[in-house]
């Protein structure tokens, strides 16, 4: 891991670890062994995006019981940074966990986050932070290298806007991973002075609506 190290889940809580001795004293695997489940089989992960200090990595788990059946499955997003000589894993961005394959429930989640995050980044074009702050969870998760940000609020998350509005040439909005109740989202975006951003943000539903709980951002020369 890289530390500060964050795990965000997309409808569920968010975890913060300060340092590795914080992460190893919370290791706990008591309530997975009381499902049944035996080990577990990893998807193929692949890059998203990647630059010399950071790397957006798409995969995912599903764990088996000893009659090697499904028990649970996820999607889960990963940030690889590297602060210093090592890479290490910054974040994770996790769809939450579900059973079954229910496309259906999935296909719809990802029309609702891409709406969502085409509404942030229209608020950000429109140099409206407070629209910006409210399509957000919070405390909402924006991972750095090295160092992970915590904004409490939406007045925070307003300030900080504030401070680096930057118009957009085009921004391209897509559906990287989806889960029936969480959803990875790419964003692709030319900035109008000159540069742009490959980002990923994690969307779910929370207390009945899709809000944003965490982000990663690339910028490109």
């Amino acid at each position: 891991m890289s530390y500060p190290h964050v795990r965000v889940a997309a409808s569920g809580p968010t975890v913060y670890f300060a340092t590795a001795r914080d992460y190893a004293d919370a290791a706990d695997w008591t309530s997975r062994v009381a499902t049944g489940w035996v080990r577990t089989r990893g998807r193929e992960p692949v890059r998203l995006h990647e630059s010399a200090e950071r790397v957006h990595l798409v995969g995912g788990w599903t764990r088996l019981n000893a009659s090697d059946e499904p028990i649970l499955r996820n999607r889960v997003t990963y940030i690889l940074t590297r602060p210093g000589l090592s890479w290490g894993i910054q974040a994770r961005f996790a769809l939450g966990a579900y059973e079954g394959n229910d496309e259906a429930a999935a296909g719809s989640a990802a029309e609702d986050a891409t709406e969502l995050v085409r509404r942030f980044y229209d608020a950000l074009a429109a140099g409206d932070a407070h629209a910006c702050a409210g399509f957000c969870r919070y405390p909402l998760i924006d991972v750095g290298v090295g160092e992970v940000r915590r904004f409490v609020d939406g007045e925070e998350l307003a300030r900080d806007v504030d401070g680096r509005m930057t118009g957009f040439g085009s921004v391209t909005v897509r559906a990287a991973q989806a889960g029936p109740d969480g959803v990875l989202v790419e964003v692709l975006a030319d900035h109008s002075p000159g540069g742009g951003e490959q980002t990923v943000l994690v969307a779910g539903r929370w207390s009945g609506s899709w809000q944003i709980a965490g982000i990663s951002r690339m910028l490109t020369p």
